[in-house]
């Protein structure tokens, strides 16, 4: 007999682990933060939503979600450091940190407001990045020869 009918494995959840870790995850889920009635809402057994925080998969995401709130922690703490010291110097190192947090930040959370990373595709007015290296004489020169 299988364990779950539903061909999970450790890439890929089946639709109970979704749900599960859905109502479990949001604010507004009846469930939110109670992980057995998440799992027993979600439809797996009373016993084995005893033990889901126990489950490789379900340890796997908390891991990942505590990990983010703790980096979205230090960004924030990085950030309202005092750049200035008590006689007044700028600590260069710290001005230095905040500007790349502060470009990583708009560059990622804020490129839904207009601040995005531009990417050049094309080479120097719209030319080839990757310029080719036959020039037309040399072109001219090879189709003649071919077409003999």
């Amino acid at each position: 007999m299988k364990s779950n009918p539903n061909g999970s494995n450790q890439y890929v959840l089946d639709p109970r682990q979704k749900m599960c870790w859905e109502f479990y995850t949001t604010p507004k889920s009846e469930t939110f933060g109670n992980a057995t009635r998440s799992a027993i809402k979600a439809g797996y057994t009373d016993g084995t939503a005893d033990t889901i925080t126990l489950t490789e998969w379900f340890c796997g995401r908390l891991w990942k979600l505590n990990a983010v709130l703790k980096g979205e922690n230090k960004l924030r703490e990085l950030m309202e450091l005092t750049i200035v010291d008590v006689e007044g110097k700028v600590d260069v190192g710290i001005a230095r940190i905040q500007a790349d947090l502060a470009k990583y930040i708009t560059s990622t959370l804020g490129k839904d407001e207009g601040y995005a990373t531009r990417q050049e595709n094309t080479g120097k007015d719209g030319k080839d990045l990757i310029p080719e290296t036959i020039n037309e004489e040399d072109k001219k020169a090879l189709l003649g020869l071919i077409g003999k």
